[in-house]
């Protein structure tokens, strides 16, 4: 079949039904997340709602604790006091009449709680406010003052009173509170409780009534998602009457502060789907049994120190989330429809101008594939354009490619040379070690024999010998270390370094040898005296490196010319800041030398590569020592000074604290295991 009937035949199958189904699971897709997320957005509203009505409950526990503070309450604790020991207080009228108009305006001007009663200590009321009026029914009663409630003796009311903790408000149900409402209405909020204290005794208690009122404020102002319906449904199992009951609806207009004598409870509600869902799990939705309503729900635990929650729930119509992927759903319909159409007329147009240029690509690539130089394809269409500027960028990769494998190669190569060093380096060590260890014990032997008789003479040979014992023993931690690269064992923890202590030792080290060849080491003198520097590394590994950087440098100046009279070595300290902000120090070491031939300037740090005659040097002491650097996290390099000679610059990271040890091991450590 031709590309020119394949094409009318199968644009509209390819083209227009995948699209179609795939807008299609678009938008199932989407209506699917934007229903995930507006969960997530009912649910945050709900808490968002329970911590308004949190928000206003500890306004009003606020107000309540202030209440005892007030000069009025202050002053009529004596008379709780005396009525503690059951007397009356010679003043118990006059403080009486205060503490009441005190409370009358007080409550005049914040009408958020229904009723005031102050409580002597066997919870009788001596005063209650009510609706900004004093109460007028007094009880007469065993007491020496008359009450203003019908006198209740329950001991476990009283118990619970006794267990209430002080400068807090408990939220409890009071039988004065339920015997004013009467027992066929439910009380939403229970009374707020607060001891009431003289000096350190309690000696009565602080009972006020509060409203729901403002909270029906706050729920009415609350932010209904999705356009939801709220409901609060209350969950106490220690009171069966009150577990379920439902205290908020938009649906019939219930509010908090209504008078609620028929209770309507959760667990009927809705054929109870929501009261088994909460008892599942107390955070999540659930759809009713039509499957037209979904409810979000939360729990909310309004009083401090009590079991007692509320339920927070915000019905939702599905439609709310289905109909505007509806429409859109339509609109693909309509749309498919009309494209389907449209691709009928212009897909015979379209075949003509693809099927040629698509004739000549193929032609083009079995020219390439028999070795040939491809033809140059020119057409209207971008596509086609593309796809022959990619045929010449895929053989340019090819080429590309080619010398990746080769540099490879040569990477293999030069591996394998390492691998070959590495068993040098471990036969080198087992033969000089021994020797070594022999030395240094007859080494032993000979200072134990001459300290059992000490002169003069005898004082300098143990020097010496001293010297020699401690030339040894640092050629054989070179030895190890060598042994070390060679089996690839793991260096030992870096440990804090001085910088002056390392410079001090290494002065000595390369002294004999500057002196032999009459070259002046300037400048370590003037780093020792500045203040100490601190590094973290391998003393022993950062000696080795710096010596043999230093004898390089003492041969090239050796070989100064005799008229420059120039044969010294400048030692300079310096600082530096990377982008990090982390501070490292720039040790610099100057020869005066002849500098290094730009023609061999990549090859100083090869293995085996030296200038020096045969039989002065190995070519391993600049490798050795750029290794051990970059070990320490540091930076080794090399270049011609200016007026002639060459400058070392070692980088290495400063010591602060602890901190930096950890970083700076672990640095260390990882890089050693992917050595391993």
């Amino acid at each position: 079949m031709k590309l020119k009937s394949y094409i009318f035949r199968w644009v509209t199958l390819v083209t227009l039904l995948p699209a179609t189904a795939l807008g299609l699971f678009a938008t199932y897709y989407v209506q699917n997340i934007y229903h995930q997320d507006a969960t997530d957005d009912i649910q945050h509203s709900l808490e968002n709602i329970s911590t308004e009505i949190t928000r206003s409950l500890l306004a009003d526990q606020n107000l309540i604790l202030k209440l005892p503070e007030s000069q009025a309450m202050q002053q009529f604790l004596p008379v709780l006091d005396e009525a503690r020991l059951n007397e009356q207080h010679i003043d118990y009228d006059s403080k009486l009449y205060i503490l009441s108009a005190f409370l009358r305006q007080y409550q005049s001007v914040v009408s958020l709680f229904d009723t005031f009663r102050i409580l002597d200590i066997r919870g009788n009321t001596l005063l209650k406010i009510r609706n900004g009026r004093e109460s007028l029914t007094r009880y007469e009663g065993f007491e020496p003052y008359a009450i203003m409630d019908k006198e209740i003796i329950h001991s476990e009311q009283l118990k619970l009173l006794s267990e209430l903790p002080d400068n807090n408000v408990s939220f409890i149900e009071l039988p004065q509170t339920r015997d004013e409402m009467g027992q066929e209405n439910n009380i939403v909020i229970p009374d707020g409780v607060v001891p009431l204290n003289y000096q350190g005794q309690r000696v009565g208690y602080l009972a006020v009534a509060i409203q729901g009122a403002h909270i029906d404020q706050v729920l009415d102002l609350a932010t209904r998602l999705y356009n939801g319906q709220l409901l609060i449904a209350e969950i106490d199992e220690e009171n069966k009457v009150r577990n379920g009951q439902i205290l908020y609806n938009d649906n019939t207009l219930l509010r908090f502060a209504d008078l609620k004598s028929t209770v309507e409870k959760l667990q009927d509600f809705e054929q109870g789907v929501i009261w088994d869902a909460y008892q599942e799990i107390s955070y999540g939705s659930i759809g009713n049994i039509e499957g037209n309503k979904n409810y979000y729900y939360i729990e909310y635990f309004p009083y401090p120190n009590s079991l007692t929650s509320w339920v927070i729930i915000n019905e939702v119509q599905n439609t709310a989330f289905t109909t505007p992927f509806e429409r859109i759903r339509t609109g693909i319909w309509m749309l498919a429809c009309i494209a389907a159409f449209g691709s009928l007329f212009l897909a015979h147009f379209a075949s003509r101008a693809i099927s040629t240029p698509i004739t000549r690509l193929a032609d083009n690539l079995k020219t390439f594939a028999d070795g040939k130089q491809a033809i140059a394809i020119k057409s209207s269409i971008d596509e086609i354009q593309q796809s022959s500027e990619s045929f010449n960028y895929m053989a340019k990769k090819l080429d590309e490619a080619l010398q990746e494998r080769i540099k490879a190669e040569n990477m293999m190569i030069q591996s394998a040379k390492l691998a070959s060093l590495g068993q040098m380096a471990a036969g080198i060590g087992h033969e000089i070690n021994n020797p070594l260890n022999n030395i240094r014990s007859l080494s032993r032997l000979i200072r134990r024999d001459l300290e059992k008789n000490l002169d003069k003479t005898q004082n300098t040979m143990l020097d010496d010998i001293h010297s020699l014992d401690e030339e040894v023993l640092r050629a054989s931690k070179i030895v190890q270390g060598v042994l070390s690269f060679s089996r690839q064992l793991p260096e030992k923890a870096f440990s804090p370094i001085h910088l002056t202590d390392l410079l001090k030792n290494l002065e000595g080290l390369v002294n004999q040898e500057a002196k032999r060849a009459q070259v002046k080491i300037i400048g370590i003198d003037a780093i020792v005296a500045q203040d100490s520097v601190m590094i973290l590394g391998d003393h022993g590994k950062l000696q080795q490196a710096l010596v043999n950087i230093l004898l390089n440098a003492i041969q090239a100046s050796s070989l100064t010319s005799p008229r420059t009279q120039e044969k010294h070595i400048n030692i300079s300290l310096g600082f530096l800041t990377k982008k990090n902000d982390k501070q490292n120090i720039v040790l610099s070491i100057r020869d005066y030398g002849s500098g290094i031939d730009e023609t061999i300037k990549d090859q100083i740090f090869d293995p085996f590569f030296t200038t020096k005659e045969v039989g002065q040097g190995t070519g391993l002491g600049l490798s050795i020592s750029l290794g051990i650097i970059q070990n320490h996290q540091g930076q080794l390099s090399i270049e011609n000074a200016q007026g002639g000679g060459t400058i070392v610059k070692i980088v290495l990271p400063v010591f602060d604290n602890k901190s930096d040890i950890e970083s700076d091991i672990n640095k260390v450590q990882k890089t050693d295991n992917t050595k391993q």
